[in-house]
């Protein structure tokens, strides 16, 4: 569990969500197909219940390998913003949290090697990362 301290961490909060809605809101200039947008929304946000943010936040560093390298480049900048008010926020993490969060963040890479739709990928990045915007 996240442990928050008095100063400051309903900043830390507010800055995670903003940089959430950012990567949400970037990604979806990319939607070619509403409807797998819509499913993709759908399976997010019950997979953002169960999943570990990072592997959403790997998703959207895949979207940006299959793109083009400015959208790269904006994704994996507010991802390692998104990682220093976490760090803030945490007082003690467990070593089965680390390999919890390694293993959700690299699962996402496996996707390079198929052909999937981009609008697919977008809407469960967005229902997940949503997910964990609506959150305390």
């Amino acid at each position: 569990e996240v442990k928050f301290g008095k100063f400051g961490s309903k900043y830390f909060i507010w800055m995670k969500r903003l940089i959430l809605l950012s990567l949400i809101l970037i990604n979806l200039i990319l939607i070619k197909d509403y409807l797998y947008l819509a499913l993709g929304v759908i399976l997010g946000l019950i997979l953002g219940i169960f999943i570990s943010e990072y592997f959403f936040l790997s998703l959207t560093l895949v979207m940006g390998f299959m793109t083009n390298n400015e959208l790269l480049l904006i994704n994996s900048s507010l991802v390692f913003l998104y990682g220093l008010p976490y760090g803030s926020i945490i007082r003690r993490i467990k070593p089965k949290q680390i390999i919890t969060v390694l293993i959700s963040f690299a699962v996402p890479f496996i996707l390079l090697f198929f052909n999937l739709d981009s609008s697919f990928i977008i809407g469960v990045l967005s229902g997940g990362l949503f997910q964990y915007i609506i959150r305390k």
